[in-house]
C-alpha cells in the first residue's frame, strides 16, 4: 500500500510549491492523505485546483483528508458537501480493505489552546484533554474488530520529538504530548500530521512508531511512505 501525503498546502499561498511537488513525485499512490490547513483562511473553493490537479494526475488513487485549524470548526459539513470526492474524517475512521487497514482522523490536540482558540472555542481545552483517549480507545475498538494496520492521521503534532525546528515557547501551540502517550502504547501503527511548519525531521519514532510531519512548507515536496 503506497500513501502519497501532505499538508499546509493553505491555497492559494502555497500552490506553486504543490504543483511543482506533485510533478516531482514519481510513485503511484493508492492513497492520498490531506492532513489539514490545505486552504488559507476559510478559502473553501481555493481546494478545487489542488483536487482537479491531484484526480487528473492519479485518477485511481482514493484522498482521505482531515480538517486543520485554516478549515474553520463549523464548515465541516460544507467542505463534505462541495468535496464529495473526499473521504472527510473528523474524529472518526475509515476502512479499507477488509480491514487490512483503518485509518483513524481528526484535527488532533495541543498542550495549550492558543490565545484566540482559548476565547473563541467554548471547552477547548477540555477537548484538547480527552481527544488523545478518545483516540485511543478508536484504535483498540478497531484492533478488537480485526484491523491489522492503523494510520493516524492528525493535523497537529503529537511529539514534541519532531518540533525541532521552530521556536521552543511555540511547542504547546503545535503538538499534544498527551497523543505521545498514547502512541507509545503501539495500538497504532504510523501517525501522518501537519502543521509544523519549520520541523526539520520528516520523521521520527516513537518506540517503533514512525511519525511523518509531511507540512508542505517543511518538506518542499510530497512524502511517499509504504505500508
Amino acid at each position: 500500500m503506497n500513501i502519497l501525503a501532505t499538508s499546509d498546502v493553505h491555497s492559494p499561498t502555497h500552490l506553486p510549491l504543490f504543483l511543482e511537488a506533485l510533478k516531482n513525485t514519481v510513485s503511484e499512490p493508492d492513497i492520498i492523505v490531506f492532513a489539514g490547513d490545505m486552504v488559507e483562511r476559510n478559502n473553501v473553493f481555493a481546494l478545487r485546483h489542488v483536487l482537479d490537479v491531484v484526480s487528473k494526475r492519479f485518477p485511481r488513487a482514493r484522498i482521505i483528508s482531515v480538517f486543520g485549524n485554516d478549515e474553520y470548526r463549523g464548515y465541516e459539513k460544507l467542505y463534505m458537501s462541495i468535496y464529495k470526492e473526499v473521504t472527510w474524517l473528523n474524529d472518526d475512521y475509515t476502512t479499507l480493505n477488509d480491514n487490512e487497514l483503518c485509518i483513524i482522523g481528526t484535527r488532533g490536540a495541543l498542550d495549550k489552546p492558543t490565545p484566540w482558540q482559548a476565547r473563541n472555542i467554548p471547552d477547548i481545552q477540555k477537548y484538547y484533554i480527552e481527544l488523545p483517549f478518545k483516540i485511543e480507545q478508536m484504535a483498540l475498538n478497531l484492533r478488537n474488530q480485526g484491523c491489522r494496520k492503523i494510520v493516524l492521521i492528525s493535523h497537529y503534532g503529537v511529539t514534541r520529538k519532531n518540533l525541532v525546528g521552530e521556536k521552543i515557547e511555540t511547542y504547546p501551540y503545535l503538538a499534544s504530548t498527551r497523543f505521545e502517550k498514547v502512541i507509545r502504547k503501539e495500538i497504532i501503527d504510523l501517525v501522518i500530521h501537519g502543521h509544523v511548519h519549520l520541523g526539520l525531521y520528516e520523521v521520527v519514532y516513537v518506540k517503533d512508531v514512525p511519525v511523518y510531519n509531511v507540512a508542505l512548507p517543511a518538506r518542499k515536496k510530497l512524502v511517499e511512505i509504504k505500508i
